[in-house]
């Protein structure tokens, strides 16, 4: 069952790594023609920046969990490599499952905020600002799968497994 789930995951994964990337490339292009019209041409575009800062903050909740999946994220392994087996198992699935329920609140939480994001509207752009905290949802419930997922694998974990990149060490 969670190797199916994994399956499903890895085709996002390939979705939002190029989504990133796509979006890296078109922060930096609208940047540079910001610069351009503003110090060349003397007429700076008003909504530039602002797309610009869009961009970054869904860049950063996508990537935020590709790195999550990579297991990039800064993770402290001295305690855990100090407990016995049964204390790394433990600590990984505490862990996870705190990782997990903070970020189904994030979700919750942003969720909860929708109507009000509906009807604000951003003001070079002209466009609801629920589209911008949607990437909030989008990388939190990701990373909420994610972190479930490690905290299932690891309560599935047999004493003296070989550790992986999924189950070395708890971060999040």
């Amino acid at each position: 069952m969670i190797e199916r789930i994994e399956t499903i995951i890895e085709k996002f994964d390939v979705f939002f790594q190029w989504m990133t990337s796509i979006i890296l490339g078109s922060m930096t292009l609208l940047i540079f023609l910001q610069v351009i019209f503003r110090k060349i041409l003397k007429s700076p575009l008003a909504w530039t920046e602002e797309l610009a800062r869009f961009l970054f903050i869904w860049m950063t909740f996508i990537a935020s969990y590709v790195g999550a999946r990579r297991g990039a994220h800064i993770g402290v392994e001295a305690i855990q490599k100090a407990l016995p087996s049964i204390g790394r198992t433990l600590l990984k699935t505490l862990s996870n499952l705190v990782c997990t329920i903070f970020f189904l609140v994030i979700a919750y939480n942003t969720l909860s905020f929708w109507p009000k994001l509906m009807s604000q509207i951003s003001p070079a752009l002209g466009i609801p600002m629920a589209f911008v905290y949607l990437s909030m949802i989008i990388g939190s419930i990701f990373m909420a799968i994610w972190y479930l997922i490690l905290g299932i694998k690891a309560l599935l974990e047999k004493p003296g497994q070989k550790e992986t990149k999924d189950n070395i060490r708890c971060s999040c």
